[in-house]
């Protein structure tokens, strides 16, 4: 199975299994733009400027990109893309979970085992071991 065909098992396993944002509910957050969203919406909580972190997978509406991802929820129920800012606009969000205070000072954990999950559910062995396909795919 090719890298392509893997990334599309993912976008329909996640399509199928997570619910979908809606944009409506969304506010304009920061436009940090440095692959560190993990870190971004747990430093969001601790300042007390977000009040939830929420573990999403995001494909852009021309679904050539997509990624594991990470947004906040604040106070009032609106959600906030601390990391990509107004470039939420141009993304599908999908919620994986809800990340559990426990989780946040292991946050790099939760980000590396669901694309560790992800790879497992919707690959195969040959993929993994032979191809040497790995997690940094997603």
């Amino acid at each position: 199975m090719s890298k392509e065909r893997i990334i599309k098992n993912i976008r329909t396993y996640i399509k199928s299994n997570c619910m979908k944002l809606n944009h409506k509910d969304f506010i304009l957050g920061d436009i940090l733009y440095n692959n560190r969203c993990h870190l971004n919406s747990v430093q969001k909580v601790k300042m007390g400027k977000a009040s939830k972190i929420y573990l999403c997978y995001v494909i852009d509406k021309d679904n050539e990109h997509s990624m594991v991802h990470f947004i906040n929820q604040l106070e009032n129920g609106k959600y906030q893309d601390n990391t990509l800012g107004w470039i939420y606009q141009t993304y599908n969000y999908y919620v994986i979970k809800e990340v559990n205070e426990t989780e946040y000072d292991t946050i790099w954990n939760v980000l590396t085992n669901t694309k560790e999950d992800l790879l497992a559910h919707n690959s195969n062995w040959f993929d993994r071991n032979i191809l040497k396909i790995t997690k940094e795919i997603i």
